[in-house]
């Protein structure tokens, strides 16, 4: 099992932001090379939001290159190497209110470290 704290390493720091359609963030890989082999699942929660809103229907893109995640599988998966950035690009009817916000990746499926859910805290800023 690879550490949580080593994991959130990935997320790139301020990208939780409020795009047209919705919100997103942004993801680096210092660690090692990764495939991702099947659908991430996501989701956020904060004081500002009602409940935990959860999220399987984005776009992932990494390294100019696009896919939908739902469509990532063993056949189709996403390649996350070393140094390469990913945009996760959610839909929301409204944007996410100024706030802290509690982002979890319930699962990110890989080939070589199986399933690593992580955590972290962020904010939207105005």
């Amino acid at each position: 099992m690879v550490n949580e704290d080593l994991l959130r390493t990935l997320f790139v720091k301020k990208s939780l932001k409020n795009i047209e359609g919705g919100f997103q963030l942004e993801m680096k890989n210092p660690i090692s090379d990764a495939t991702i082999i099947d659908a991430i699942k996501f989701e956020i929660k904060g004081d500002a939001i009602e409940g935990k809103e959860k999220y399987k229907d984005f776009v992932v893109e990494i390294g100019g290159e696009s896919i939908e995640n739902k469509s990532i599988s063993e056949q189709n998966p996403a390649d996350f190497s070393v140094k390469s950035q990913a945009i996760l690009r959610f839909k929301r009817e409204q944007p996410l209110p100024v706030g802290k916000y509690k982002l979890r990746f319930t699962q990110l499926l890989t080939e070589q470290y199986g399933d690593i859910p992580f955590s972290m805290k962020e904010r939207i800023r105005e």
